[in-house]
């Protein structure tokens, strides 16, 4: 265990460093995107479709900050759907001539997109404290964001194996997430949905995490610990899955690489 900890902070590092390695901005980009992001965002809907949240004040600045809230918990998904199909079958040196514990190269893309994570929340949770956030509420932002993490890790899991047989999905993995933006309330608040059609939220665990997320920050909400408890298990559960899938078809990497 020592030894994978090791390996696995190693692996984390070099893959911060390559991600702004060749950016003139480095990490700055990790603001000036979102940013750019909200800005665009913020002028469509705001200004053009005339988006109101319903429990807000209406201002250009809660609109900004629950689009940027929004837009962070999805760029950590996305980030993982993109980058987990080629984490293994982008090293198949390690996979051919060196025993390397393979389940670390997933987890590296989810621990990157976790520090890119925490460091967007940072910006959002002080942009909360200037409206008045309860500090009480913060407090239970790591928990909030604990069954999206693990559903993060298994997607990762399940991807980078797959994408080792089937290098399709890492051409798809774009078009999903664009696609997972729009059906999930990034730009939107949950009640815009029919009423019919609110069980999507429910069952998307990016939906759901960014209303949790935004109520906590925003209104200072508890968590609704009966639906944290059923994502929570389903994460686990598929958390266990995914991991049964990797090893069970990992013999097989070498000979497709």
């Amino acid at each position: 265990m020592p030894q994978w900890i090791y390996l696995y902070r190693q692996w984390l590092l070099r893959e911060l460093q390559l991600r702004f390695r060749s950016s003139a901005l480095g990490v700055a980009w990790l603001v000036l995107q979102p940013l750019a992001q909200i800005l665009l965002f913020t002028l469509v809907f705001y200004k053009f479709f005339r988006v109101r949240w319903p429990a807000g004040d209406g201002s250009i600045s809660e609109y900004s900050l629950q689009v940027f809230i929004g837009l962070t918990l999805f760029a950590f998904v996305s980030d993982v759907i993109n980058r987990a199909p080629s984490s293994v079958s982008s090293f198949p040196f390690l996979i051919t001539k060196v025993r390397f514990p393979l389940l670390l190269l997933p987890s590296v893309v989810v621990g990157a997109g976790t520090v890119q994570l925490g460091l967007s929340l940072c910006i959002a949770i002080g942009f909360a404290l200037w409206r008045e956030a309860h500090w009480q509420a913060l407090a239970l932002l790591p928990l909030a964001l604990l069954p999206l993490l693990i559903y993060a890790q298994a997607l990762a899991w399940l991807l980078g194996a797959a994408g080792v047989y089937l290098r399709d999905i890492g051409h798809l993995a774009p078009s999903v997430s664009s696609l997972l933006m729009f059906l999930s309330p990034i730009f939107y608040p949950a009640s815009m949905i029919p009423a019919g059609m609110q069980w999507l939220i429910q069952c998307n665990p990016l939906a759901w995490s960014v209303e949790l997320v935004r109520g906590v920050l925003m209104h200072g909400q508890p968590i609704d610990w009966l639906g944290w408890g059923a994502h929570a298990l389903a994460a686990c559960a598929l958390l266990v899955l995914a991991r049964w899938f990797f090893i069970r078809i990992q013999p097989g990497f070498a000979d497709v690489l």
